[in-house]
C-alpha cells in the first residue's frame, strides 16, 4: 500500500509539470548571462565560428575598461546594462536591467578571483612577487567609461554586446533555449518508476531517455526521427562523455580497486581479525552501529572515502549482529556528506567558499573573508548537525520508525539483512565471502593496506594542491591547509590511494601463503557490482540531462519571487533541496545558488529591524550548504547515495526509502526550531541547536520503537569469531 501511495505522488507530479507556468523568459535570460560571462566560451574570431574557443570573460579584458594600476593591480570598470527581451511584458522594467547588471558583476567577481589566484601561483612559482589585486570597480553604480553591456534574447540565442564610450560595439553570441517546466520530467520519471518498480537501472535509463528526447524536441525533425536520434544520444553523448571522462573513470577506478581489497582482505583473514578487535567493543547491534557512526567522524576529509571505507569495512560486523543493510546505508550516508560539509579540513570547504567569496564585497568585505564567513555559517548548520546528532540518536536508544522500522525488524527476526526480492549492490558472491581455510587470522593483513590507503589518499591530495612547492599556502593555517586541500585533486587521490593500497593486500596474502585465491576473491568481489556501476553512471548521465534542460534554471526563475526577508534561510534551503534532489548533485546546486545569496540576503536584511544584512547573509549560505546536502539525502539519482547502497550492499531503492522519512523529520526540526526562530527573533544557535536534540529525542520516543528489545544481549547472527 505504502508502495503504491508513494508511486501515485511520484505520478502526480509528473502529471503537474505539463500544467506549471513557464519559467519567466527575463529571469531566465539573466541567469543564462550569468553563465555565460563566468564560464561560457565563445569563437576568438566571431566571424568564424568553428575557430578557436575563449572563456568569454577574457575577451572583455582586452578593453580600455580594463586597467593596469601597477605592480600586479588592475581594475576593470563596468557601466551599465541594457537587457532586451522582446514580447515579453515588463521588458523595460528597470528592474530586469538592474538583474542582469548584477548577475554581470557576479561573474565578473568570481572569474576575477579565479584569475588572481592563477596568477599568484605562477608568479610564486616563478620566483616573483605575487600580490596581485583585481577588483572591480561600478559595483554600487555605473562607472564612467566603463563597460558597458547590451543583451538581447531572442528566438534560440543570447547576444551579448559591449563597448567603452568612444569604442565601437563588439559582441558574441551564444545559444539559448529558455527552461521549460518538461525540464522537471527527467528526474521526475525516473523517481516514479524508480518507487514502482523498484529497478533503479531501468528508471533511471528511461529518465534520461526522456530527457534526450525532450532536448531532440527542438528540431524539424518528425517525432520518430526525434525518438530515434534521443536514443542514440543516451549512448553517443551522455554515456560516453561521462565515460571518458578522467575524473569518473577515477571515480569508478576508485570503487573497483576499493571493493576488490575488501575483498582481498576478507579472503586472507585481515579484516576477520580487525572484527575480532572491534567486536571486543562492539557486542551489540546499539555498540555496533555506534561504532560504524563514530568511524564516520573519523574519515572527515572526503565523503567518497567515507562512505566506501565504513561501509565496506563495517557491513560485516553488522552482517553478525543482524543489523539490516538499509540501517548501515543510513548511518553511512548521513554521517559522509555532513561531516565532510561541516568540517574545515576536507576536500569540500575551498569550493564551497570559492562560490560564494567573490561576491563578499557587496556586503562590504574582502573576498579574502570567505573563510571567516564559512567558520560563522558553522553554528547555523542545523540540518548537518542535527542529522549527525540523530544518527547517534537512532543507534544509542536502538528506536526506529516507518520503513527503517520494518526493516531493522526483519533483519532481527528472520536473518533477511535484505529485502527479499530486493538487489543488493554488491552480490552474495562478495558479502558471504570467508577467510581462505587454514589461513591465519591477523588484523594487521587488513589494517595496513587500510592504513595506505588513508595515508596516499591525504598525501596525494597535499601534492596535488601543490602544498610541497616554494611560495605554498601554510600547512598550519585554517585557509592556508582548506586552499591546498580544495586545489587538490581528489578523484586521483582516491584512485591512487586505493589501487596501492589493493597492492599491499595483494602483498600481505601473499606473504600468508595465498596465491590464485587472491585473483578468485577480487573476481568474485567485482562480479557482483555491474548493476552499483550502471547505478552510478545512469546517475551522472541524468544530472547531465538537467544540466543540459536547465532544469535548476527553471525552478531558480519560478520560485525567485517567493523571496521574504525573514523567510529567506527556509526559501533557500528549500530551493536548494529541491534542485539538488532534482539533479542528483549537491555541489552544482551550490555552484548555482551561492553566487545569487551573498548580495541578496545582505540587501534584504538591512531593510529589517529583527536581524542584521550581515546575519542574514551567514544563514542564508549555511542554508544553500544544508539544503544541497538534505537534496542529496533523498535523491536516488545523487552519487553519494548510490555510493552508500555499494559499500552497504544494500538495495539502493530500499536505502533512499528508509532514509527519507529521516531526513525529512530532521529537516522540519532544523527549519522550526532552527533557521526561523534564528531569523525572526535572532536567536543563539546554541539554543536553536540545543532545542533541535530535545525535539529528536522526543519524536523518536513518541514515534519511534525499539527493534530488539531484550536482544542485545542475545547470541550474534554468527560467530563473531
Amino acid at each position: 500500500m505504502t508502495r503504491i501511495l508513494s508511486f501515485a505522488i511520484a505520478l502526480l507530479a509528473v502529471a503537474a509539470v505539463f500544467f506549471l507556468p513557464e519559467g519567466p523568459r527575463a529571469k531566465l535570460g539573466v541567469l543564462a548571462t550569468y553563465e555565460a560571462v563566468f564560464s561560457g566560451e565563445v569563437p576568438l574570431d566571431p566571424e568564424n565560428a568553428a575557430g578557436e574557443q575563449v572563456p568569454l570573460a577574457s575577451l572583455f579584458f582586452d578593453t580600455t575598461a580594463w586597467n593596469d594600476r601597477g605592480e600586479g593591480n588592475a581594475a576593470l570598470m563596468v557601466g551599465g546594462v541594457r537587457f532586451i527581451v522582446p514580447d515579453e511584458t515588463g521588458e523595460g522594467d528597470l528592474a530586469i536591467h538592474g538583474e542582469a547588471r548584477a548577475a554581470i558583476l557576479r561573474a565578473l567577481r568570481q572569474v576575477l578571483q579565479n584569475k588572481q589566484a592563477k596568477d599568484r601561483q605562477a608568479a610564486t612559482k616563478a620566483g616573483e612577487p605575487a600580490e596581485f589585486v583585481y577588483e572591480i570597480v561600478g559595483g554600487e553604480a555605473p562607472a564612467i567609461n566603463g563597460l558597458n553591456f547590451l543583451i538581447e534574447v531572442s528566438e534560440g540565442e543570447l547576444a551579448i554586446r559591449w563597448n567603452v564610450r568612444g569604442e565601437p560595439q563588439v559582441g558574441r553570441t551564444l545559444p539559448f533555449e529558455p527552461a521549460s517546466p518538461l525540464s522537471l520530467l527527467p528526474p521526475l520519471v525516473a523517481i516514479a518508476l524508480a518507487v514502482l518498480l523498484r529497478r533503479p537501472v531501468l528508471s533511471l535509463f528511461l529518465g534520461v531517455f526522456a530527457g534526450s528526447v525532450l532536448l531532440q524536441m527542438g528540431t524539424s525533425d518528425g517525432l520518430g526521427t526525434q525518438i530515434g536520434l534521443g536514443f542514440t544520444t543516451v549512448f553517443s553523448q551522455y554515456f560516453m562523455d561521462k565515460f571518458t571522462d578522467s575524473d569518473k573513470a577515477q571515480v569508478v577506478g576508485f570503487v573497483v580497486a576499493m571493493l576488490a581489497m575488501v575483498g582481498v582482505i576478507t579472503k586472507n583473514g585481515g579484516l576477520a581479525g580487525v572484527m575480532n578487535i572491534v567486536a571486543k567493543y562492539a557486542r551489540s547491534a546499539r555498540s555496533t552501529q555506534l561504532a560504524s557512526f563514530f568511524m564516520g567522524l573519523a574519515v572527515f576529509f572526503d565523503d567518497y572515502a567515507n562512505t566506501i571505507l565504513v561501509g565496506s569495512t563495517m557491513r560485516p560486523l553488522t552482517d553478525r549482529y543482524r543489523i539490516a543493510r538499509e540501517k548501515l546505508a543510513y548511518i553511512v550516508d548521513s554521517t559522509a556528506a555532513p561531516v565532510a560539509g561541516l568540517s574545515i579540513f576536507s576536500t569540500w570547504i575551498a569550493f564551497e567558499v570559492s562560490t560564494f567569496s567573490a561576491q563578499l564585497p557587496m556586503a562590504g568585505m574582502r573576498p579574502e573573508d570567505g573563510y571567516s564567513v564559512f567558520i560563522a555559517t558553522l553554528p547555523y548548520r542545523f540540518y548537518c548537525i542535527l542529522s549527525l546528532v540523530f544518527v547517534f540518536l537512532v543507534a544509542f536508544t536502538g528506536r526506529d520508525f516507518g520503513p527503517m522500522l520494518k526493516a531493522e525488524r526483519r533483519a532481527r527476526t528472520t536473518g533477511q539483512l535484505v529485502r527479499k526480492g530486493g538487489t543488493p549492490m554488491v552480490g552474495d558472491l562478495a558479502t558471504a565471502m570467508a577467510p581462505a581455510e587454514g589461513i591465519t587470522i591477523q588484523a594487521w593483513r587488513a589494517l595496513l593496506p587500510l592504513a595506505v590507503f588513508v595515508g596516499l589518499t591525504l598525501f596525494t591530495i597535499l601534492q596535488t594542491g601543490k602544498a610541497f612547492e616554494p611560495g605554498a599556502p601554510s600547512l598550519f593555517s585554517m585557509s592556508g591547509l582548506s586552499t591546498i586541500l580544495g586545489d587538490g585533486n581528489s578523484y586521483l587521490a582516491l584512485w591512487r590511494g586505493s589501487s596501492i593500497g589493493l597492492l599491499v593486500a595483494v602483498l600481505a596474502s601473499l606473504q600468508g601463503g595465498l596465491r590464485l585465491e587472491i585473483l578468485d576473491a577480487a573476481i568474485k568481489t567485482l562480479m557482483s557490482m555491474g548493476v552499483a556501476l550502471g547505478i552510478l553512471y545512469l546517475a551522472w548521465m541524468i544530472g547531465a540531462v538537467c544540466g543540459d534542460l536547465n532544469t535548476s534554471h527553471y525552478l531558480t526563475a519560478v520560485l525567485d519571487n517567493l523571496l521574504f526577508p525573514l523567510a529567506l534561510p527556509v526559501i533557500l534551503f528549500l530551493l536548494s533541496g529541491l534542485i539538488a534532489f532534482s539533479t542528483g548533485s549537491s555541489w552544482s546546486t551550490m555552484s548555482i545558488l551561492l553566487p545569487l545569496v551573498v548580495g541578496l540576503a545582505f540587501s534584504l536584511g538591512e531593510q529589517t529591524e529583527a536581524i542584521t544584512g550581515q546575519m542574514l547573509m551567514i544563514l542564508s549560505i549555511g542554508a544553500v550548504l544544508e539544503g544541497a546536502i538534505f537534496g542529496d539525502h533523498c535523491s536516488p539519482i545523487s552519487d553519494t547515495t548510490v555510493l552508500s547502497s555499494v559499500a552497504s550492499a544494500s538495495d539502493h531503492i530500499d536505502h533512499v526509502r528508509t532514509q527519507g522519512p529521516y531526513a525529512l523529520f530532521v529537516m522540519l526540526v532544523a527549519i522550526v526550531v532552527g533557521y526561523l526562530p534564528s531569523a525572526a527573533f535572532n536567536l543563539h544557535p546554541g539554543l536553536s541547536l540545543l532545542a533541535g536534540v530535545v525535539v529528536l529525542w522526543l519524536g523518536l520516543r513518541i514515534l519511534g520503537e525499539r527493534v530488539d528489545e531484550g536482544m542485545d544481549n542475545a547470541p550474534p547472527a554468527s560467530d563473531p569469531s
